[in-house]
C-alpha cells in the first residue's frame, strides 16, 4: 500500500497472500467470496494507517498484520466496535511505534 498525490493504492499480492492466511487461520468457508475479504483487508489497512498516522508495511510488520487480519475476523462477523474497544491498545502501540519524537 502507498500514498500517490493522496490516493491509495493497494498491493495485490499482500492482499492476495493475506486473504489465503486469514482462511486458513480462521477457517472461513471457501464459499465466502475473495471480494468481501479484498473489501475488509482494504478498509482495516486506511482505518489502522489513519490512526498510526502513516502507511505501514505489513509485509514487514508483524504486529500491525496481526491487527489487520483481526480487524477482517471482527468485520466479518459485523463487530468492529467491539474489536475498536478490545484492540485500542494496539491501535497506540503502532502509534507510539511510528510516531517517536527524535529531536531529544
Amino acid at each position: 500500500m502507498k500514498a500517490d498525490d493522496n490516493n491509495i493504492t493497494f498491493d495485490d499480492k499482500l492482499i492476495s497472500d493475506l486473504i489465503q492466511e486469514i482462511r486458513k487461520e480462521q477457517t472461513i468457508s471457501p464459499k465466502q467470496q475473495d471480494s468481501i475479504f479484498i473489501n475488509y483487508i482494504k478498509e482495516g489497512m486506511y482505518n489502522i494507517n489513519g490512526y498510526v498516522g502513516c502507511m505501514i508495511d505489513y509485509n514487514t510488520d508483524l504486529e500491525a498484520r496481526a491487527l489487520l487480519k483481526n480487524y477482517v475476523l471482527y468485520a466479518n462477523y459485523k463487530r468492529l466496535a467491539e474489536f475498536k474497544e478490545l484492540y485500542m491498545s494496539d491501535y497506540v502501540s503502532l502509534q507510539l511505534k511510528y510516531n517517536r519524537d527524535t529531536s531529544i
